[in-house]
């Protein structure tokens, strides 16, 4: 298959700045574009840059770029895509509006992934207490364990949690309030009748 020379310029220009632009930039977008903007900018560009349409191109370092560039666009998309993570990505990329600041939006900025925004959002979820992925299941965990008043279940669980953040204040205190709820339930339902057999 016979290459434009337009399109071979053009992908490696991108393949050799990919890492340098940020989502926007790579969807040909002003920054903090509308979502309906972003779904028509991808339609248009993941078309340019599918890999299938250059399967008959025998040079591999253009088929590798190719598919850097449509990987990083499908990226872009699913951040731009999602309103609560395209807020995270404009607020941490200084997009304030429909349209970026005049002094900001010449300048080069590195893009944030989907999974940094992801690990973020679980973060903020759980009160920004923990930032450990693991730690963060088992907070969420306690909390519900908290909520039933399961004070055995709030304790082995931030126990988990600490072994993921051990030096973790907030972990350690929310356990020792929760190992003295345990004695003082513990003590309330003790049967002063009860015979032990040994």
């Amino acid at each position: 298959m016979e290459l434009d020379l337009r399109v071979r310029v053009e992908v490696e220009a991108i393949a050799a700045v990919l890492d340098e632009i940020d989502n926007y930039q790579l969807l040909r977008l002003k920054g903090g574009a509308p979502i309906p903007d972003v779904e028509k900018a991808y339609a248009a560009q993941s078309k340019m840059f599918h890999p299938d349409n250059y399967f008959g191109v025998g040079d591999a370092k253009f088929q590798r770029a190719v598919t850097s560039i449509f990987k990083k666009l499908n990226e872009a998309y699913q951040v731009l895509k999602d309103a609560e993570l395209k807020k995270m990505y404009d607020k941490k990329m200084g997009f304030r509006g429909p349209v970026a600041s005049a002094g900001k939006s010449s300048r080069r900025r590195r893009g944030i992934g989907k999974e940094e925004l992801e690990a973020e959002k679980e973060v903020l979820a759980a009160g920004g207490v923990v930032s450990d992925k693991n730690a963060i299941k088992y907070w969420e965990l306690a909390e519900i364990a908290t909520m039933n008043k399961d004070w055995n279940g709030v304790v082995m669980n931030l126990q988990f949690a600490l072994n993921y953040e051990k030096a973790n204040p907030v972990l350690k205190e929310k356990l020792a309030e929760a190992k003295e709820k345990l004695a003082e339930k513990k003590e309330r339902e003790k049967n002063p009748y009860k015979i032990k057999i040994r």
